[in-house]
């Protein structure tokens, strides 16, 4: 069976299936992530909501705080295996074996390095609970090493029904410990139990699945090569390190706030960054994984890449634009509806982290293309300036204005990076300013001054706190997607027709001709 998986075969046939428009495949195949990652935002933002409630500000900062030593440390997310394995063109007992064996090398080696590095921070005297989440993180790796593989190979046949299942199965059920810890008053378990749970019900819905599915992938003679593990390492190092440092950038800020501010402020931060990044959510649901492949497979095909491109952007300002807007505008009212009273100074935070929530979707996607067109470099080069970026302004933005100014600071990085992408690797992205970006800029502007036009009146104070959100939501994204179709009214109509054609089961593979 040693070429019994091969994912490509030579016949007439399967050659033109696998011409299929790509955008097609990639927009079907990742619907069934997009449900499974839909069904997690959405349970986990109304459990996550619940579980705010019940817990302090310094809980959710010494989690954030575990997180960003636990991303630091591990070495699986600094080696794109898995970018690496969708290289290959086949996969046999060799792939999957160098694969497996690596991965697993791995994750024990970031468990050493976090034992070796905890008592060096509780010297510098990081809370010994933060200390206790990080070492926790670091075993669950290892135990989600040993199935990485199959995972790999599931994404890299664009198949993400099972995982979307098993995810979702495992989500709904984890957060049954963080409630029950929350309630008996030990909240410092809450949030750490519910990964493990996590963890724990993923990996035994993974093997169910994997003995009755993925039998074939079993009977492979598994063996470790040397060969194959360095070309292995020699692409996936450059393309985990930047996907470790776009990890990393994202993470910089919690670093400094925890360090020098303290872990409850750094839980106002942490909620305000995570409400900052729903739009982002949303999006990833649907095109972190499909953009990935996407990208990879029209590597060669600069017209088709180019045009996939132009449509994740639009999707990509499409989504965030309305979204940040309204939690800009909103936020005092948003943060006290969904958190409770002892949550608010979070809205401030929020507020200057606008600036953040709608270039960062662009910048995933600059970060994704370059990594998917087999140019990591280039993502790395982004990454490390945005990390660089954070650390310099943040520092100084931060002993100046507090944690407000280390928001600021994630702000004006963004910026600053995006400009120079699009200065430094013009070649690879061809922006039409107005149409992909100041359209929807005038359209927030308009938007923004008919709401704080609306807000003068008297009406919107009498109203109930949460009809007064439903009501200022409703008011701005209706008012924005009125404006953006008035002000692009062919493009507009173009690229919903386009999208219909792509999820229309009917339809088949869609032309891509319209992008």
């Amino acid at each position: 069976m040693h070429d019994h998986a091969r994912e490509q075969s030579s016949s007439p046939s399967a050659q033109n299936n696998s011409e299929e428009p790509l955008a097609y495949r990639a927009v079907r195949g990742g619907l069934w992530a997009a449900a499974g990652a839909y069904w997690g935002i959405g349970f986990g933002f109304v459990a996550n909501i619940l579980l705010t409630r019940m817990l302090s500000p310094t809980f959710y900062g010494e989690f954030a705080l575990a997180i960003f030593f636990h991303t630091f440390l591990q070495l699986r997310s600094k080696v794109g295996l898995g970018i690496a394995f969708a290289q290959q063109p086949t996969i046999n007992g060799k792939t999957i074996g160098t694969y497996f064996f690596l991965d697993v090398a791995l994750g024990i080696g970031g468990l050493a390095l976090t034992a070796a590095a905890a008592p060096v921070l509780l010297w510098r005297g990081y809370p010994l609970s933060v200390v206790y989440i990080l070492l926790a993180l670091a075993v669950l790796s290892v135990l989600e090493a040993c199935f990485g593989v199959f995972s790999a190979v599931l994404e890299r046949r664009l198949h993400f029904k099972p995982g979307s299942l098993i995810g979702s199965v495992a989500l709904t059920l984890s957060y049954l410990p963080a409630f029950w810890f929350a309630m008996n008053d030990q909240g410092e378990l809450s949030l750490i139990s519910q990964v493990v749970a996590f963890t724990l019900l993923s990996i035994s819905l993974h093997t169910i699945y994997v003995w009755r599915k993925m039998r074939d992938i079993l009977t492979l003679p598994w063996r470790f090569e040397r060969k194959l593990a360095a070309k292995y390492l020699r692409f996936g190092v450059l393309s985990g390190v930047s996907n470790s440092a776009a990890t990393l950038s994202q993470q910089v800020d919690t670093f400094l706030i925890g360090t020098f501010v303290g872990t409850t402020p750094l839980g106002y931060y942490d909620r305000a960054y995570r409400m900052m990044q729903w739009p982002s959510l949303l999006l990833n649901a649907v095109l972190s994984r499909s953009a990935l492949f996407t990208y990879a497979r029209l590597k060669d095909d600069r017209l088709r890449r180019q045009r996939a491109l132009n449509m994740l952007i639009w999707i990509s300002i499409s989504v965030t634009m309305p979204i940040t807007l309204t939690l800009l505008l909103a936020a005092p009212d948003i943060v006290v509806a969904l958190y409770g009273e002892q949550w608010r100074p979070a809205a401030s935070i929020l507020r200057i982290l606008f600036i953040a929530g709608i270039l960062r979707p662009l910048w995933e996607n600059f970060s994704v293309l370059f990594i998917g067109a087999g140019h990591p470099q280039r993502a790395l080069i982004v990454n490390l300036m945005q990390i660089v970026g954070i650390l310099l302004l943040g520092s100084l933005f931060g002993s100046l204005f507090s944690i407000e100014g280390v928001a600021l600071a994630v702000g004006l990085s963004y910026l600053i990076s995006l400009a120079v992408v699009v200065h430094r690797f013009g070649d690879e992205i061809d922006i039409q300013y107005w149409r992909q970006l100041g359209a929807p800029l005038v359209a927030a502007t308009l938007t923004a001054l008919l709401y704080l036009a609306a807000s003068q009146t008297a009406l919107p104070a009498t109203l109930p706190l949460p009809i007064r959100v439903m009501a200022a939501a409703t008011f701005i994204i209706v008012c924005y997607y009125g404006i953006a179709l008035a002000l692009q009214p062919t493009q507009t109509r173009e690229r919903i027709a386009y999208l219909y054609r792509l999820l229309r089961p009917q339809a088949g593979p869609a032309k891509e001709n319209s992008a």
